[in-house]
């Protein structure tokens, strides 16, 4: 007797039959045992012309049927009438093998690969695997795991989260079919004919192997503890298909526990209906469906039969839905076929499937030719708009109203000049507007407080040791302005040639007390080499006294190397006020850190190689002309970089001989004598030249030492690689501090496109940085170039109002006005405030600080506080797994808002008492400035670029 279930397990038969009864799909219910299904829908599947379908599912989740052919193409179609929903390429060769639906997509299984992809076709990732040989079938285990079986001595244990696989050895020759009967046994049968029972908590090891049929198996499947199977017996040198299916009781597989039922045709193919319990479908290659009990032998007589039209051809899948309402047959002639029980006209697969998603359909406008003057554009309807939305022309009353703008009152000047011609009256013009200027009052009324006075001169002006220097020499050649704007006694350098933007730069360079011995000790024979000629300005600068000093042979130095110019670091003869120097000098920064290490590095080098050429020619004679000049460095440089081979003893000997006995070689030239010597092999007690080293003085004061990780976001794979930067370039966000953005800076994590080995193409790579090691000097490059940048530095307090002075002269008004940067000039300026150091208290608000913390932690995370010495607390253990440094701020390159834009810079320096103090380097103008002032910004006219933090050991003078 056949029981029929709900998805309760509880029996149908005790269900009401009255009108009180809810109306919802429950499962089908046989009512005849006599072709019980008839044809419903038939298609020609997308392909089917040149290929045969391989693969057919009803989806598990919605009202779908999934196809797949030979040629590796994938089709779907929605609903009882098949309407094709979408269709997409698998794979170029290979046929689709296995269907697996799931709540977020779909996994298809070819020979050699899984793709995963969602349900409207796009795809979200492809495995690939050595251990893909020749796959047949998938088994979903659980939400994250399926099981990949094939003609191959393995199961593939996947996993969908962590997107790795786990190999299973199969000794049965492969794992052609896998099912499961809803518990905790999976049965997996072979080519051969073996089936074995696995437990799906250990599927390593086979709790039962039997053979089931003699030849080979054809086909499986499960329900509870029933097992039915098909295949092939062999008779003699043939293989011949059973007639029979036949049935086994996986409870006692040691006693004779199977049975077989007898069929019209064959069977092929074999599925458990779901919802009826003991009743399967079995399917002949000539397309004869038949459906049969398998519970007991002698209900092997009730059978219901029906024909598939395959058109002469094989039927080669099928599947049956979850609600048991629909079949579905595909052929090897390229048709797909689809059986519904012949009272139920719709069909459903599932009883609870979600909506499918369809594309939004296209809105059913008018048509309008362009040459029809009479069509009414308002007949077109208007799109629906949100809730609360309203379209531009619905604008609220008070913006119909006409409101007139009101004049600026007349200027007191003209008033009280103004004489009166009858109803006329004429004034001369006080000249205290521009020409065109708009004569209407603005929004925040200022103009009513103060008709008289212009807007412009409402802001604070930028105080006069921030201006740009105009230098002016005497008949002597002499600065005669030096004297009055330094009076700290440092050296400044003037900026009276090209490229001088970057003087800034080089008064931080020398004042790092580490960097500046390195380049004084610092000589090679290279002709441009800008470490030695900072070298010889630093040295220049140590023996001034005071006095200014010009960068001229260092800036010529710098015009001839290659790299600055691509870069675009080399200004023209005759700059514009448009070059905008904030971004050249960050530039320069990162530009000359790493030309400094590549010189320095290059100069070893060249050492190293002439050490060993000097202990080469030991066996010359003294006194030798060529190699004097070999020694002097004047044989060309290419004659150096040669290759050389340890030679036998037994060469060893005879050069020695040859050397002593042979007369013409001590009549040749010096110079023939000199090209032997470099072409002769080495002996074998010199050593090989050590490897070139790849640390130098710079990149120990300036390196962090950084481990990126690229991770594909496509197939997951990971790259890891050191590399180290000689600067940090700030990386900003919205919402942060600068606390933040260091420490999002140091470990930067973005997502790029990059090129992929698995997935052979550019795909979305996500690049995490590690820190490794931190710097004693850590230079950062802050930007500030955009908007957003700029109003990260905008944050700051609000200006306070600064006490103001006035300054005499004559009384012929000055032409620059506010922004006369000439001292003791003799005419006449407006009030302007104080430009003394001491009383400069423009901004109340200090984002920058003083001191950083940065704790490295094991992970490669940075944690920074702005607390000085925050490691003395710690404890010990704590400190050795932590790395701790302690920064504060040692200089800094500040740009100025001035036309043009003008850099400056900040630097500490002790004085001779160990004090620190900070002095604003304005090329020739030296001034000492409050720390106060160096962490104040204001967007408007000052904001930083370059930013060195150091720590105490990194300035202490060597």
């Amino acid at each position: 007797m056949a029981f029929h279930y709900t998805d309760g397990n509880v029996s149908s038969e005790h269900l009401m039959n009255d009108h009180y009864q809810p109306d919802y799909s429950q499962p089908y219910v046989l009512q005849s045992q006599e072709a019980e299904y008839e044809l419903r829908s038939n298609v020609l599947v997308d392909g089917g012309d040149r290929f045969g379908v391989s693969a057919a599912v009803f989806d598990k989740y919605e009202e779908l049927i999934w196809m797949g052919n030979q040629g590796g193409h994938v089709t779907s179609y929605y609903g009882p009438t098949m309407q094709k929903y979408t269709s997409f390429q698998v794979h170029a060769t290979e046929e689709i093998r296995d269907i697996l639906t799931v709540d977020k997509g779909i996994y298809l299984l070819t020979k050699s690969i899984l793709r995963h992809q969602i349900r409207r076709g796009i795809p979200k990732f492809t495995h690939k695997s050595p251990n893909m040989v020749d796959m047949q079938c998938l088994l979903q285990v659980n939400e994250t795991k399926v099981l990949m079986g094939g003609h191959q001595d393995k199961l593939l244990d996947f996993d969908l989260v962590k997107m790795m696989e786990t190999v299973i050895n199969v000794p049965e020759e492969g794992c052609a079919v896998i099912r499961s009967g809803g518990g905790s046994l999976i049965a997996c049968g072979s080519a051969n004919g073996m089936v074995s029972l696995r437990d799906i908590r250990c599927p390593g090891v086979a709790e039962h192997s039997f053979m089931a049929h003699t030849a080979c198996l054809s086909d499986l499947d499960m329900q509870g503890d029933l097992l039915v199977t098909c295949g092939f017996t062999q008779s003699g040198a043939v293989a011949v298909a059973d007639p029979y299916v036949v049935v086994w009781d996986v409870r006692h597989m040691k006693g004779n526990t199977a049975w077989s039922i007898p069929t019209v045709s064959p069977p092929l193919l074999l599925h458990f209906v779901p919802s009826v319990s003991g009743r399967a479908v079995a399917l002949a290659g000539d397309g004869n469906v038949t459906l049969l009990h398998v519970n007991e032998t002698h209900e092997s007589e009730y059978q219901s039969v029906f024909q598939v039209d395959t058109q002469n051809s094989l039927c080669s899948v099928m599947d049956v839905s979850s609600t048991s309402q629909a079949m579905v047959f595909g052929d090897q002639a390229g048709h797909l076929h689809l059986f519904s029980p012949q009272h139920n006209n719709e069909p459903v697969f599932n009883n609870f499937s979600r909506a499918t998603e369809f594309a939004d359909p296209p809105p059913n406008l008018p048509y309008a030719s362009f040459e029809d003057n009479s069509f009414s554009y308002s007949s077109v309807p208007l799109p629906p708009l949100a809730s609360g939305s309203k379209w531009f022309n619905e604008l609220p009353p008070e913006f119909f109203t006409n409101v007139y703008r009101k004049p600026k009152p007349i200027d007191q000047e003209v008033l009280r000049t103004m004489k009166m011609q009858g109803p006329i009256g004429y004034a001369p013009n006080p000249r205290t507007h521009r020409r065109n200027q708009m004569p209407y009052i603005e929004e925040d009324l200022q103009d009513i407080e103060n008709p008289g006075r212009d807007r412009r001169n409402t802001q604070q002006p930028i105080p006069r040791y921030y201006l740009k220097t105009e230098v002016r020499f005497d008949q002597n050649g002499e600065n005669c302005e030096q004297e009055n704007i330094n009076e700290t006694g440092l050296p400044g350098i003037q900026s009276t040639v090209p490229n001088s933007y970057c003087n800034p730069m080089l008064q931080v360079l020398y004042y790092i007390p580490p960097l500046k011995a390195t380049l004084l000790a610092h000589t090679c024979a290279k002709e441009f080499c800008l470490s030695c000629e900072l070298g010889f300005l630093f040295r220049a600068l140590d023996s001034s006294g005071g006095a200014a000093c010009r960068a001229t042979n260092f800036l010529r130095a710098f015009r001839t190397v290659p790299e600055a110019a691509a870069l675009g670091l080399i200004l023209p003869e005759r700059t514009t006020p448009r070059v905008d120097v904030a971004t050249l000098v960050q530039s320069w920064n990162r530009f000359i850190l790493h030309q400094m290490h590549a010189e320095i590095l290059e100069t070893r080098r060249k050492e190293k190689e002439l050490a060993y050429l000097t202990q080469r020619i030991r066996l010359v004679r003294p006194g030798n002309k060529a190699v004097q000049k070999l020694l002097n460095g004047e044989i060309d440089e290419f004659e150096l970089d040669m290759q050389f081979l340890d030679p036998t003893l037994a060469e060893k000997k005879d050069y020695d001989e040859n050397w002593h006995n042979d007369t013409t070689f001590l009549n040749r030239p010096p110079q023939a004598e000199c090209e032997e010597l470099l072409e002769a092999p080495p002996t074998p007690d010199i050593e090989e030249p050590p490897p070139p080293i790849e640390d130098s003085e710079i990149s120990q004061l300036f390196a962090i030492a950084r481990q990126q990780i690229n991770r594909c976001m496509k197939c997951n794979k990971e790259e890891e690689r050191d590399t180290v930067v000689l600067a940090c370039a700030l990386q900003y966000s919205a919402g942060v501090g600068f606390l933040e953005l260091v420490s999002a800076s140091l470990a930067a994590r973005r997502a790029t496109p990059a090129w992929c080995d698995t997935c052979g193409r550019f795909t979305p790579t996500t690049q995490v940085a590690r820190i490794l090691r931190l710097p004693p000097i850590l230079a950062i490059n802050c930007g500030g170039m955009t908007a957003q940048e700029k109003a990260f530095w905008s944050r700051g307090g609000q200006k306070s109002t600064p006490e103001v002075i006035k300054r005499g002269g004559s009384g012929k008004p000055c032409r620059y006005g506010l922004h006369c940067a000439r001292p003791g000039c003799r005419f006449k300026h407006p009030e302007r405030p104080s430009t003394t150091p001491q009383s400069n208290t423009q901004d109340n608000g200090c984002i920058l600080p003083h001191h950083l913390n940065i704790r490295l932690q094991p992970d490669g995370e940075v944690v920074i506080t702005d607390k000085a010495n925050a490691t003395t607390d710690l404890k010990s253990d704590f400190k050795r797994r932590y790395q701790c440094e302690n920064y504060s701020l040692h200089a800094a390159v500040v740009c100025v808002e001035d036309n043009p834009r003008n850099l400056v810079a900040y630097v500490k320096i002790p004085d001779e008492k160990g004090d620190q103090r900070w002095y604003l380097f304005n090329d020739l103008n030296i001034v000492q400035v409050s720390p106060e002032e160096v962490v104040s910004f204001s967007c408007w006219w000052k904001w930083p670029c370059v930013l060195f933090y150091s720590t105490q050991r990194a300035v202490q003078t060597s």
